[in-house]
């Protein structure tokens, strides 16, 4: 059996950077300096993850970068967050970038888990927000139809749904692109 050892005080970046993967199975993340463990995502999720990637890859301009699983540092102060989102959309950031900062950020998206439903539409959307990301997608393979896959744009600091269903949907932001959501729920 292997024992697992968290930290039992609150962590710095500094702390948090010196931690091992005490394991792998595990995903980790930091908010208000607490150290957060989830399960990580299944094959189901991690197939949407990847033919999410694929598309923004392929409309993406050039100066930006489509980093699934990368860091994204919301608050860097003394009981910093860093959550680990499953895509990310940034400008271009330096080669070896350990996480990227939520100022350089242009859309995030979380795929819902069956542990993470409060979390991605409630506490991530708020963090996100006051972090100033322009865009904000949740993909929830579970949800209704008209709810698995919605997409939010900052407008006035706050985040306005600007897209929402399970067929083709059309955005403008980070870039213009035309998104199956269905083809990104379907498990060939």
């Amino acid at each position: 059996m292997t024992t697992i050892v968290v930290p039992d005080h609150l962590v710095t970046v500094e702390d948090w950077d010196a931690l091992e993967d005490i394991n792998p199975r595990m995903r980790y993340e930091l908010v208000d300096g607490t150290v957060l463990m989830s399960p990580r995502p299944v094959s189901d999720h991690q197939d949407i993850i990847g033919a999410l990637t694929h598309v923004l890859r392929e409309h993406r301009p050039p100066g930006h970068r489509v980093l699934p699983g990368a860091e994204l540092a919301i608050d860097l102060g003394p009981w910093p967050t860093i959550r680990v989102p499953d895509v990310v959309v940034c400008g271009q950031v330096p080669q070896g970038t350990q996480r990227i900062p939520a100022a350089d950020t242009k859309l995030v998206v979380e795929v819902v888990s069956p542990g993470s439903r409060r979390t991605d539409r409630v506490t991530k959307r708020s963090e996100y927000e006051e972090a100033g990301i322009p865009a904000y997608w949740i993909i929830d393979p579970a949800a209704d139809d008209d709810s698995r896959f919605v997409a939010s744009e900052l407008v006035g600091g706050a985040y306005k749904e600007v897209a929402r269903g399970c067929g083709v949907i059309s955005l403008e932001r980070p870039f213009p692109l035309t998104i199956d959501v269905g083809a990104l729920l379907t498990f060939d």
